[in-house]
């Protein structure tokens, strides 16, 4: 059996997801094994040391897309991973987290979705495992109005060879080993 052949479908489900995402989670440090990943798609553990700081994002005010990029003539295919996260209040603390953000060539990031269970937790998923992801647009608004936003919006994006992995149960510190939250 060739690894391109087609073992099963899908059917469609009940109406019961929900877009954006909550939260963006950045590590400070490093990634040494992913158990799971590859084919199944599926991380059942994640070692190493450092942090994944947690970004919170207000209601509707991020995404996460997933481009296939693929070519007949070359036989060849990577993903395109595109965070687009909202950091709002223009202040020197935030400020200062794009700065540094903005220098990071290779960002390991998991996003929380808003999608998921009925405990208010989303589905997790790894973003930039082999290549990292960079900060490579935004701006920081004052806005005009009153109810206008006064934030810094943000454009992470890298490329991998394989689609993001989810990071499997509804509790990051479980799959973490080493890697601490923060």
């Amino acid at each position: 059996m060739s690894t391109c052949d087609i073992t099963s479908g899908f059917t469609l489900g009940c109406r019961d997801n929900t877009g954006g995402i909550k939260n963006i989670y950045i590590l400070s440090g490093s990634v040494d094994s992913v158990t799971g990943s590859g084919t199944t798609g599926l991380i059942s553990a994640m070692s190493g040391s450092g942090t994944f700081y947690k970004f919170e994002l207000t209601r509707q005010t991020g995404d996460y897309v997933e481009t296939i990029n693929g070519s007949t003539e070359n036989g060849t295919v990577f993903y395109d991973q595109t965070v687009n996260a909202t950091f709002h209040k223009m202040q020197s603390a935030t400020r200062n987290q794009v700065r540094v953000l903005s220098k990071n060539t290779a960002i390991k990031m998991i996003v929380e979705t808003n999608n998921g269970s009925t405990d208010g937790v989303g589905k997790f998923f790894y973003l930039g495992e082999q290549n990292g992801l960079s900060l490579n647009a935004g701006q920081g608004q004052s806005g005009t109005a009153f109810g206008d936003a006064n934030a810094y919006l943000m454009t992470f994006n890298g490329q991998e060879p394989d689609p993001a992995s989810e990071v499997s149960g509804s509790d990051l510190t479980a799959v973490l080993s080493g890697i601490s939250l923060g």
